[in-house]
């Protein structure tokens, strides 16, 4: 057999740098930098392995008695303003227009565990109300009794309930991801607060 002649053009193949601990960590660093500035870039984030936590300096804050003067003034309806514990926090508050062109008056509270509850006011009917607020076709789930006047549970968003009750005409549905106790003390606030004029 004759010899098999090897190609004059090969060339060698190229050297790869070693792959050694330090190597691969400058390999890694960039890519680690760069994912740590568009996390700061876009959110504030904070490891706290307990779960969870409401930084109060950071939970924005409305002024009730303002904001529900200035919807009184544009609805028909008598607008309550619920007196509620100090360690209550009022972090929201909106007013829209159901298809029916009836009006809803809304505010949310943090409480003192920081769970949300949220009261709207509307003379829009029960079932468009409900509608509008959770989201879903009314389903009463039973009635409790809170504040010397009966309320109807509904199914709200997610896991949450809805309660809803009726004031001099005025429909008052609360919402939230609260528990029990703390629907009785804006339900029975809401019952008895003045009306805003």
């Amino acid at each position: 057999m004759g010899a098999v002649a090897e190609p004059r053009n090969q060339q060698p193949a190229p050297s790869r740098p070693p792959r050694t601990m330090s190597a691969m960590l400058f390999a890694i660093l960039p890519l680690v930098l760069v994912s740590f500035g568009i996390a700061g870039l876009f959110t504030q984030c904070s490891f706290t392995p307990t779960g969870p936590t409401v930084d109060n300096g950071s939970v924005p804050t409305v002024n009730v008695q303002a904001e529900l003067q200035d919807a009184a003034a544009g609805v028909d309806f008598p607008v309550v303003d619920p007196k509620l514990p100090a360690s209550w926090r009022a972090n929201s508050s909106s007013s829209t227009t159901l298809p029916s062109h009836t009006e809803v008056v809304r505010v949310g509270w943090l409480t003192g565990d920081a769970q949300y509850l949220r009261l709207a006011q509307s003379n829009a009917t029960e079932e468009e109300l409900v509608a509008g607020e959770t989201r879903r076709a009314p389903q009463a789930l039973g009635t409790v009794e809170a504040g010397g006047r009966q309320w109807i549970r509904y199914q709200g968003v997610r896991d949450e309930q809805a309660w809803v009750s009726e004031r001099d005409g005025v429909r008052l549905l609360i919402t939230g991801n609260a528990g029990e106790a703390e629907f009785r003390t804006l339900a029975e606030a809401a019952l008895t607060a003045p009306g805003i004029s």
